[in-house]
Protein backbone atom coordinates (compact mmCIF):
# COMPACT_ATOMS: atom_id res chain seq x y z
CA UNK A 1 0.00 0.00 0.00
CA UNK A 2 1.28 3.39 -1.26
CA UNK A 3 1.12 6.39 1.11
CA UNK A 4 -0.10 9.88 -0.19
CA UNK A 5 -1.44 13.24 0.71
CA UNK A 6 -4.37 14.13 -1.30
CA UNK A 7 -3.60 17.95 -1.65
CA UNK A 8 -6.66 20.62 -1.90
CA UNK A 9 -6.83 21.27 -5.67
CA UNK A 10 -9.67 21.99 -7.45
CA UNK A 11 -11.29 19.56 -9.77
CA UNK A 12 -11.54 20.55 -13.35
CA UNK A 13 -14.15 22.78 -14.86
CA UNK A 14 -15.23 20.01 -17.31
CA UNK A 15 -17.89 17.94 -16.93
CA UNK A 16 -17.77 15.19 -15.12
CA UNK A 17 -19.46 11.89 -14.77
CA UNK A 18 -21.20 11.29 -11.39
CA UNK A 19 -20.48 7.69 -10.42
CA UNK A 20 -22.00 7.38 -6.47
CA UNK A 21 -24.06 9.42 -3.79
CA UNK A 22 -25.57 10.81 -2.50
CA UNK A 23 -25.01 8.57 0.82
CA UNK A 24 -25.35 8.89 4.05
CA UNK A 25 -22.11 8.45 6.26
CA UNK A 26 -23.19 8.96 9.47
CA UNK A 27 -25.94 10.51 11.50
CA UNK A 28 -26.72 11.23 14.99
CA UNK A 29 -29.23 13.04 17.33
CA UNK A 30 -27.46 16.43 16.52
CA UNK A 31 -24.76 15.56 13.89
CA UNK A 32 -25.02 13.91 10.16
CA UNK A 33 -22.19 13.13 7.83
CA UNK A 34 -23.00 12.89 3.77
CA UNK A 35 -21.17 11.76 0.94
CA UNK A 36 -23.24 14.34 -1.51
CA UNK A 37 -21.71 12.38 -4.64
CA UNK A 38 -18.72 11.59 -6.46
CA UNK A 39 -17.79 12.61 -10.09
CA UNK A 40 -15.11 10.95 -11.88
CA UNK A 41 -12.72 12.77 -15.14
CA UNK A 42 -10.62 11.11 -17.05
CA UNK A 43 -7.56 12.65 -14.53
CA UNK A 44 -9.17 12.17 -11.11
CA UNK A 45 -12.11 11.72 -8.50
CA UNK A 46 -13.46 14.61 -7.17
CA UNK A 47 -15.40 13.58 -3.95
CA UNK A 48 -18.33 15.66 -2.40
CA UNK A 49 -19.25 15.51 1.51
CA UNK A 50 -21.23 17.73 3.85
CA UNK A 51 -20.97 17.69 7.59
CA UNK A 52 -24.40 19.05 9.53
CA UNK A 53 -24.54 19.49 13.37
CA UNK A 54 -27.07 21.22 15.19
CA UNK A 55 -27.72 22.36 19.59
CA UNK A 56 -24.00 21.53 20.92
CA UNK A 57 -22.02 20.12 18.76
CA UNK A 58 -22.65 22.67 16.22
CA UNK A 59 -21.02 24.81 19.32
CA UNK A 60 -18.12 22.78 19.56
CA UNK A 61 -17.83 22.65 16.11
CA UNK A 62 -17.50 26.64 15.64
CA UNK A 63 -15.36 26.58 18.37
CA UNK A 64 -12.84 24.16 16.18
CA UNK A 65 -13.02 25.42 13.15
CA UNK A 66 -12.62 29.75 14.52
CA UNK A 67 -9.69 31.97 13.97
CA UNK A 68 -7.06 31.54 16.17
CA UNK A 69 -5.95 34.79 17.58
CA UNK A 70 -2.93 33.82 19.30
CA UNK A 71 -1.06 31.15 18.00
CA UNK A 72 1.45 30.41 20.40
CA UNK A 73 -1.57 29.50 23.38
CA UNK A 74 -1.78 26.41 23.87
CA UNK A 75 -5.31 26.91 24.95
CA UNK A 76 -6.58 27.39 21.21
CA UNK A 77 -6.71 24.65 19.11
CA UNK A 78 -8.21 23.99 15.81
CA UNK A 79 -9.37 20.99 14.20
CA UNK A 80 -11.50 19.58 11.21
CA UNK A 81 -13.12 16.75 9.93
CA UNK A 82 -10.20 14.34 9.08
CA UNK A 83 -10.60 12.69 5.80
CA UNK A 84 -8.68 9.81 4.63
CA UNK A 85 -8.89 8.45 0.90
CA UNK A 86 -8.14 5.48 -1.18
CA UNK A 87 -8.01 4.65 -4.45
CA UNK A 88 -6.81 1.04 -5.54
CA UNK A 89 -3.32 0.58 -3.63
CA UNK A 90 -2.63 4.53 -2.93
CA UNK A 91 -4.21 5.40 0.54
CA UNK A 92 -3.18 9.17 2.16
CA UNK A 93 -5.10 12.09 4.02
CA UNK A 94 -7.26 14.74 1.94
CA UNK A 95 -6.96 17.99 2.25
CA UNK A 96 -10.92 19.97 1.66
CA UNK A 97 -10.82 22.40 -1.46
CA UNK A 98 -12.49 25.36 -0.62
CA UNK A 99 -14.67 23.83 2.46
CA UNK A 100 -18.18 26.03 3.40
CA UNK A 101 -18.45 26.68 6.73
CA UNK A 102 -20.77 30.10 6.18
CA UNK A 103 -24.19 28.69 6.92
CA UNK A 104 -26.25 30.69 9.55
CA UNK A 105 -25.46 30.59 13.24
CA UNK A 106 -28.82 28.90 14.27
CA UNK A 107 -31.82 27.22 12.47
CA UNK A 108 -35.12 27.95 14.28
CA UNK A 109 -33.17 29.37 16.99
CA UNK A 110 -30.94 26.24 17.61
CA UNK A 111 -27.16 26.42 17.46
CA UNK A 112 -26.04 25.28 13.72
CA UNK A 113 -23.29 24.52 11.84
CA UNK A 114 -22.75 23.21 8.00
CA UNK A 115 -19.35 22.50 5.85
CA UNK A 116 -19.19 21.16 2.53
CA UNK A 117 -15.53 20.07 1.81
CA UNK A 118 -14.48 18.97 -1.45
CA UNK A 119 -11.73 16.32 -2.42
CA UNK A 120 -9.81 16.33 -5.45
CA UNK A 121 -8.11 13.09 -6.17
CA UNK A 122 -5.99 13.47 -9.07
CA UNK A 123 -4.88 10.03 -10.54
CA UNK A 124 -4.59 8.72 -14.08
CA UNK A 125 -5.85 5.41 -13.68
CA UNK A 126 -10.04 5.04 -12.53
CA UNK A 127 -10.07 2.51 -9.91
CA UNK A 128 -13.23 0.36 -9.53
CA UNK A 129 -13.81 1.48 -5.95
CA UNK A 130 -13.21 4.31 -3.29
CA UNK A 131 -12.38 3.98 0.31
CA UNK A 132 -13.60 6.90 2.76
CA UNK A 133 -12.97 7.13 5.82
CA UNK A 134 -13.85 10.12 7.90
CA UNK A 135 -14.14 11.81 11.81
CA UNK A 136 -13.79 14.49 13.93
CA UNK A 137 -13.50 13.37 17.51
CA UNK A 138 -13.52 16.59 18.95
CA UNK A 139 -16.97 17.54 17.78
CA UNK A 140 -18.66 13.94 18.84
CA UNK A 141 -18.20 12.24 15.35
CA UNK A 142 -16.07 9.11 15.70
CA UNK A 143 -14.38 7.18 13.07
CA UNK A 144 -16.71 6.00 10.13
CA UNK A 145 -15.62 4.16 7.06
CA UNK A 146 -17.30 3.33 3.67
CA UNK A 147 -16.06 1.79 0.57
CA UNK A 148 -18.02 3.14 -2.73
CA UNK A 149 -18.45 1.30 -6.00
CA UNK A 150 -17.70 3.52 -8.56
CA UNK A 151 -20.55 2.97 -11.52
CA UNK A 152 -21.62 5.71 -13.84
CA UNK A 153 -25.22 6.94 -12.99
CA UNK A 154 -27.30 5.58 -16.19
CA UNK A 155 -28.14 9.20 -17.14
CA UNK A 156 -26.28 11.83 -14.97
CA UNK A 157 -23.33 13.97 -16.16
CA UNK A 158 -22.30 16.88 -13.94
CA UNK A 159 -20.61 19.78 -14.35
CA UNK A 160 -18.38 21.55 -11.46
Amino acid sequence: MRRARWPAFAPPTASGTAVHGPTILASGTHLTLDLLGIVAFSSGIHVRLALTATGRTAERAHHETRLLSDPADPDTQWSYLSVLLQLGSVVGVADPYLPRSGSPRKWGGVPAYRTEPNYWLGTCTRPHDIMISAGWPEIGLGPTCLTALLEPSPSTVTSD
